[in-house]
């Protein structure tokens, strides 16, 4: 003889119970997974766009003909130099001036994009975005040697400095980026002109 009764209320409850105890265990570390996922390729984007600024960075400095900021032994969040890294996009004199600064853009008080001018400040492009060096009170920019100092060699190096953060809210950490450049050509730090 068979039963043809089917099952009862409670026996569906409990398989409802179970499924929702699973459903959520499930779609709970489905989200963590999501959220993690998500800081990762936020800070794998960042870490890329830091990489290729700090080369160009590198690039236009070896051809630099002069730094004007930071002088010789200073610190700052400006770099503001004249390069021939790019001869064919240069003025006649075959010289570009090129200024990268730690600036505002969205007018809250707090410098977090990292902007970069090919015209002497006229024009200005953000490179990096959610950098925090203001509110950490780490400078980008360093150079070494003595502002009293008439040697050619001083301020001839550059450290540059880059801490970002592409969400405060994540669980990840800011992340450091830092380069160190030295001029192939004769810089000539805080020369006139500058």
């Amino acid at each position: 003889m068979t039963r043809d009764e089917g099952i009862s209320v409670v026996e569906l409850l409990i398989a409802i119970a179970l499924l929702a105890v699973v459903g959520l265990v499930f779609g709970n570390t489905l989200a963590t997974s999501f959220t993690v996922t998500r800081d990762f390729e936020g800070a794998a984007r960042s870490n890329d766009d830091v990489r290729l600024v700090l080369q160009q960075i590198n690039r236009e400095l070896r051809s630099a003909e002069r730094i004007c900021t930071p002088t010789p032994g200073t610190v700052g969040d400006t770099l503001d130099f004249y390069t021939r890294a790019y001869t064919s996009t240069t003025t006649a004199s075959g010289v570009q001036h090129i200024i990268y600064q730690l600036r505002d853009q969205d007018g809250d008080g707090t410098p977090t994009d990292f902007q970069r001018s090919a015209d002497g400040g006229l024009t200005w492009r953000t490179v990096i975005d959610s950098v925090v060096n203001d509110s950490l009170g780490v400078p980008l920019f360093a150079t070494q040697g003595n502002t009293a100092s008439a040697a050619p060699s001083e301020g001839k190096v550059v450290t540059v400095t880059i801490w970002v953060d592409p969400d405060g809210g994540d669980r990840l950490t800011p992340k450091l980026a830092t380069t160190e450049v030295s001029g192939r050509n004769v810089w000539t730090p805080n020369s006139p002109g500058c």
